[in-house]
């Protein structure tokens, strides 16, 4: 039960712990073009209970591309993956599936949640983010990104700074290393280098993902490389190297399950706003998705409840 958390989670009890998972096992024909229906289910953080479950019907991009419908063969071999990227490792070759997955889901600075999804396709990948009111689960608006580097390119993972900078993970291969991070444009729909932030490169064999913003305006992430382990690490735009100028990428803790290390990366961080760090997995491959809360000392994580959505976030207030 979530009512056994630590004391400092019960003073948030105006906070709303949000899942979100995709609805329908079918790819449409005009996904690279529409965001899919999706679901989202709200807890509270104090009791445990779900609250409340919000179906967010699809909705067209405002960019559309009128060549990218996917014909019958492809549609015949779709299916939605809900397991995302996290269990790929370094050397695992890229699927080629019409797939359907949502990637992030990020609290932005207007109180609204973008969901990231991605479809896989045999022609290419595509990326949309959808704006939805958490409160009332209305779709606000949908926007195709574009500008990628390769037509196999996907955002992993996406955060919003404080001072609105939308900051994402890339991964050239279908959710699978070498990884970048990039500035993503909202409005135009665009990714780019963002060099203005001076983002810190990051190491071609390791995974990097579920970007989340902390209260200390410092981003937290995971990372895991071919020897298995899973590290929360840290991103603080205001600590640079002396020599490139870049921020730096830090270490922040090894995670571990009964004093045992992950063998699968997390599915999704989220922090309350009163810093607690939640964490979705599925550390033995069960198949269903459970939260732990983080001890971001130790590094152990802690088993609360079953929660089968496909990422987690709190709402800004």
């Amino acid at each position: 039960m979530l009512a056994n958390l630590p004391r400092r989670a019960y003073a948030q009890s105006e906070s709303q712990l949000y899942g979100v998972q995709v609805a329908k096992k079918e790819v449409a024909t005009d996904a690279p073009n529409k965001t899919p229906d999706t679901v989202f289910v709200v807890a509270d953080t104090v009791t445990g209970k779900e609250t409340s479950r919000i179906s967010v019907p699809s909705r067209q991009v405002s960019n559309l591309q009128t060549d990218t419908k996917l014909d019958s063969v492809e549609i015949d071999n779709a299916q939605v993956d809900n397991t995302d990227a996290s269990r790929g490792v370094p050397g695992k070759s890229v699927l080629t599936r019409t797939r359907e997955r949502i990637t992030s889901l990020t609290p932005l600075t207007d109180g609204t949640l973008a969901v990231v999804s991605v479809v896989n396709t045999p022609r290419g990948n595509f990326t949309r983010v959808a704006q939805i009111n958490p409160k009332t689960g209305e779709n606000l608006g949908a926007t195709r990104i574009s500008g990628f580097e390769t037509n196999s390119s996907t955002l992993e993972s996406l955060v919003a700074t404080k001072d609105n900078n939308l900051i994402g993970i890339a991964s050239f291969s279908d959710g699978l290393p070498p990884f970048k991070l990039i500035g993503i444009d909202l409005k135009g729909g665009k990714a780019n280098n963002a060099e203005r932030l001076a983002l810190p490169t990051l190491f071609p064999n390791r995974r990097y993902s579920n970007l989340v913003l902390g209260r200390d305006n410092v981003i937290y992430g995971t990372s895991i490389g071919s020897e298995g382990s899973v590290v929360l690490i840290k991103i603080d735009l205001n600590d640079r190297a002396a020599i490139t100028g870049r921020a730096k990428v830090t270490t922040v803790v090894e995670l571990q399950l009964d004093n045992k290390d992950l063998e699968n990366d997390i599915l999704s961080l989220a922090i309350s706003p009163g810093g607690q760090i939640y964490a979705l997995a599925d550390p033995a491959s069960k198949g269903t998705n459970s939260l732990f809360i983080v001890d971001e000392k130790s590094g152990a994580i802690r088993f609360v409840r079953d929660f089968q959505v496909d990422k987690i976030a709190f709402a800004i207030a």
